[in-house]
């Protein structure tokens, strides 16, 4: 069994399913073995479903939770991170674990809390091997765009987000830009308030354009169609962009299901 269990989630596997082919390069390249979560269902993203049911997202979450079993949850999408991490610290306590364990004995599944990872944390933890198998070097200043999910689901293990954009982007020969302040891409506005989300949008973009900046790079899938769809913006996931360093040649537009 490996260390690491693979939780593409939703928006990833229907909209951006070339995050998860770059990915599986990035573990071939390293040498690290990870296996796909299987039966796995929406984390309940965390800004919308979940306000929506918190006993559904808990019951939900520590399914997920249940399944990977010792293994650690490895999350291409920070909005899943955030959600699944924020469920397992509250599973890890004793209220926690009883108010789903009568729901958990229904579906077969015993109450288990592990780790859960982010691409950005796992590639991070990995730059000397990103390096050592660089092929492809960037050689263009690129604004660093956590995005809200992303920092949160990092605070939350007192990490920087920014700080690790940063160095993941001068391990692949970049030049990282850092905002004035960590902003927002709207996201979470869609559908809701159009023309505010625009503005939250437009307010990041100038924020990007000013620092300098000919693109953004995300770990936020969230974050990547606010800007590549609503901004219309030059926008790299650091996942692809890592796997095209190493020499992923795969066209993302094949796979890029909103285009």
């Amino acid at each position: 069994m490996s260390e690491y269990v693979l939780y593409p989630g939703c928006l990833v596997q229907s909209r951006l399913p070339f995050l998860e082919a770059a990915a599986k390069f990035i573990f071939q390249k390293l040498n690290v073995k990870v296996d796909r979560m299987d039966g796995f269902t929406c984390c309940m993203e965390p800004v919308g479903l979940r306000s929506m049911g918190p006993e559904t997202w808990k019951n939900v979450a520590a399914r997920i939770h249940s399944i990977a079993g010792d293994r650690k949850i490895l999350t291409i999408c920070d909005g899943c991170s955030m959600s699944l991490s924020e469920a397992g610290k509250e599973l890890s306590t004793e209220h926690g674990k009883l108010s789903v364990s009568e729901i958990m004995k229904e579906t077969g599944h015993e109450v288990s809390v592990t780790e859960v990872v982010g691409m950005l944390e796992f590639l991070h933890e990995r730059l000397e091997d990103i390096k050592n198998n660089l092929v492809t070097e960037i050689d263009f200043n690129i604004a660093v765009f956590p995005g809200c999910h992303c920092e949160a689901a990092c605070k939350m293990k007192g990490l920087s987000a920014s700080d690790m954009l940063s160095d993941i982007v001068k391990a692949l020969g970049g030049t990282p830009v850092r905002l004035k302040e960590n902003l927002c891409c709207g996201g979470g506005l869609a559908g809701v308030d159009t023309e505010l989300e625009r503005k939250v949008m437009h307010e990041s973009i100038s924020s990007v354009r000013e620092a300098g900046a000919i693109a953004v790079v995300t770990s936020c899938p969230f974050c990547f169609l606010q800007f590549d769809m609503v901004g219309r913006q030059t926008t790299l996931h650091i996942t692809e962009m890592a796997a095209s360093g190493m020499g992923w040649q795969e066209d993302p537009h094949k796979h890029h299901r909103t285009k």
